[in-house]
């Protein structure tokens, strides 16, 4: 199998922050290609699907988790939803230069010359 790559949509091809209004909303499809907010929901509820309609529920407080108990990874982390600081991505100078060796289904890695980043999808 060869090693595909997918060169990731700028902000015109997507899906832009202007349909968020508040703090907390989600992006759902209330329809086939058709994007809508879900405002936030109340502390401690979850969020649940009904009838392809998401919605949120009553529940208990969440857990929390965090990753300040683990030394440095050397294989796959749960990040657990928080945040990544100090990620490091593979870069390379160009498009011509994505790795066909060595590299994953999911690892991203950046073109310096052009400012695209790239996910692998495919490797073999």
């Amino acid at each position: 199998m060869a090693v595909t790559w997918k060169k990731l949509a700028y902000e015109d091809d997507v899906i832009t922050k202007a349909l968020l209004t508040a703090k907390g909303d989600i992006i759902y499809a209330s329809a086939a290609g058709t994007p809508a907010a879900l405002a936030i929901g109340t502390n401690d509820y979850i969020l649940r699907v009904s009838t392809d309609v998401p919605a949120w529920e009553a529940i208990g407080a969440p857990t929390a988790h965090t990753l300040n108990s683990h030394t440095a990874a050397d294989g796959a982390v749960d990040f657990n939803l928080n945040q990544a600081t100090d990620l490091v991505f593979k870069t390379v100078a160009n498009e011509a230069a994505l790795p066909v060796v060595d590299i994953a289904v999911g690892e991203p890695c950046w073109c310096t010359g052009e400012l695209t980043l790239h996910i692998c999808t495919s490797a073999s």
